[in-house]
């Protein structure tokens, strides 16, 4: 009797992993996707290079197929068809593709696929930004080398065949290491970016053409500009900062050091006057360079209640220094390599997805990988997704690079 009772345990226990199983293989059903993408006006097919497509959902990124196919007119303009085989779920497309080294095309839809589903995205035109995060390091070179010295700095480099001007580029450091959908796009703030952390911001003095930044060249903002290296034994992988060409000084608090023949960056706004330094984040992070409209200074718009949230979808009372990403020139977001899952800080329009940062305390930076160069002069790649744009390295603030990069 009692194998006979053991023999039906068995069964039974067999039974339900049967039906366990059975069950987890209907919670991943995959279906379908079908995108039909369509062109901007004036914008053809021979136009376009380097055309992709990734569907995200959640912390995880699939790539989708990409076909040509003709376009017979306006009563047909669908120029491209993205398809893949997915699990069930709600997903982000985005479609990118290149035109000139300055303008690309872009384009989003959200899709439930719980069933097999056939959409259609058009394209925009969207424009590079001639100033670019050439590189930045977040995380200092010696644990606990915090404040009120750092060896955390950021540096901005001109891509353009133009002269830029610096005047008023706002920088934003310290987001980054979301836990889940960006609250405020996932509170029905679609278009603005908040959350600035614990970071200051800053912006850079002038009235429109007091600092030119000429085609190529680059300019070096440190937290601490001195010599890192010369503190000591155990400070190997600590940065040399004394030839930066800009401080972040935080004047409002009495920890921060003001660096002799160093100019300043302009303070415009803190969350927390507890911190001393811009942008530093150790095990992840993320950056934006930002230009208001004409006519509104930084310190005015820093100075608008308009302009300041706290939190959706919390009850926290700190305010944060909000942007709509239209104003954003740049951004790099730069995730934890320790954790599995990753949601990004930026719409993909600005940043589709992120690097894996630098292990802390390594004193290495991500930085932005060169295409080609020219008569000793770098071009450096822009494809608003950090995960190809950015490599980790050891960097040296203000080196010329001499190599392009594989990819």
């Amino acid at each position: 009797m009692k194998k006979t009772i053991k023999f039906i345990g068995i069964v039974a226990v067999a039974a339900a992993t049967v039906l366990l199983a059975s069950c987890n293989k209907e919670t991943a059903k995959s279906y379908e996707l079908k995108v039909n993408v369509t062109l901007p006006d004036g914008v053809g097919q021979a136009d376009i290079n380097d055309i992709a497509a990734v569907a995200v959902k959640g912390s995880k990124t699939v790539d989708l197929t990409v076909e040509k196919i003709e376009v017979k007119g306006e009563d047909v303009p669908v120029a491209y068809v993205a398809a893949g085989t997915l699990t069930q779920g709600d997903y982000k497309v985005t479609v990118t593709g290149k035109i000139t080294e300055t303008n690309s095309v872009i384009g989003t839809a959200d899709v439930s696929l719980y069933e097999d589903v056939e959409t259609t995205l058009a394209l925009s035109v969207v424009s590079k930004s001639p100033l670019l995060i050439k590189a930045f390091q977040y995380t200092p070179g010696k644990q606990y080398y915090i404040q009120p010295l750092s060896d955390t700095w950021i540096e901005i480099v001109n891509n353009s065949d133009e002269v830029q001007y610096l005047d008023q580029i706002i920088l934003v450091g310290g987001m980054g290491g979301q836990k889940q959908a960006n609250a405020w796009q996932a509170n029905g703030f679609a278009h603005l970016y908040g959350g600035v952390t614990q970071s200051p911001v800053f912006a850079f003095p002038g009235n429109g053409t007091d600092y030119p930044l000429q085609p190529g060249k680059s300019v070096v903002i440190a937290n601490a500009p001195i010599n890192h290296q010369a503190q000591g034994a155990g400070f190997e992988n600590c940065t040399d900062l004394s030839h930066a060409d800009w401080e972040f000084y935080c004047s409002y608090n009495a920890k921060d050091t003001d660096y002799e023949g160093i100019p300043n960056l302009s303070f415009i706004f803190t969350s927390f006057n507890s911190q001393a330094n811009w942008g530093q984040g150790f095990f992840y992070n993320g950056a934006m360079l930002v230009k208001l409209p004409a006519g509104i200074t930084p310190a005015q718009y820093a100075a608008n209640e308009e302009n300041l949230m706290t939190t959706p979808g919390t009850t926290s009372k700190s305010q944060y220094l909000i942007f709509p990403n239209n104003y954003v020139l740049d951004a790099v977001d730069i995730w934890d390599g320790t954790e599995e899952e990753h949601y990004p800080v930026f719409l993909a329009v600005d940043d589709a997805k992120g690097i894996i940062g630098a292990e802390a305390w390594s004193g290495q930076a991500v930085r932005r990988k060169v295409t080609k160069i020219e008569n000793g002069r770098a071009y450096y790649k822009d494809t608003n997704n950090s995960s190809n744009d950015f490599v980790v390295a050891k960097v040296i603030p203000g080196a010329e690079p001499t190599e392009v990069d594989a990819d």
